[in-house]
């Protein structure tokens, strides 16, 4: 065995066993788990409760178009239109021959949330043949609250669907 091998062999079991020493102390510190920090953040308004008459106010518009018998064009914004109040009323003279009225309507009071002159709720209707069913509808406030062009053609097109 030569000098030069012997020298080779030496430095290359050194630098393993150094490796194996450095992997070894690195295992043996404890680790330590810093503690999860909380994001705080000042000046974030927080969300507003909604006015507690607007749920009895939109409970009131829906009960009205939804158990009346007959669409009260006056309670949607913008009205309706002739073709549209005839299919309404075929709609509800149909679901009342068939048990499906009255509903009953509630509106989640948390679920309100204003934006200008409009507001979204979270509706639930259920009555004697129909499971509950959620919703999500939009009021404009047009001088008095009323329900959405959009959100009543939603609901009309909703109620077509499903017989």
């Amino acid at each position: 065995m030569s000098l030069k091998s012997l020298t080779t062999g030496v430095a290359a079991a050194t630098l393993v066993g150094a490796a194996a020493v450095g992997v070894t102390s690195v295992a043996s510190v404890p680790i330590t788990v810093s503690p999860a920090i909380t994001p705080v953040v000042f000046g974030a308004p927080l969300p507003l409760d909604s006015d507690p008459a607007l749920t009895g106010e939109f409970t009131g518009i829906l009960n009205q178009l939804a158990n009346s018998g007959s669409i009260n064009g006056n309670l949607i914004d913008g009205g309706v239109g002739i073709i549209e109040a005839r299919t309404a009323d075929q709609l509800l003279k149909n679901a009342a021959a068939k048990g499906y009225l009255p509903l009953n309507i509630s509106v989640d009071p948390n679920s309100i949330t204003e934006s200008g002159n409009t507001a979204s709720a979270t509706v639930t209707a259920s009555g004697p043949a129909l499971a509950p069913t959620t919703q999500t509808v939009t009021f404009v406030n047009n001088g008095g609250w009323k329900l959405s062009k959009g959100s009543a053609t939603a609901l009309l097109q909703a109620a077509m669907a499903s017989g």
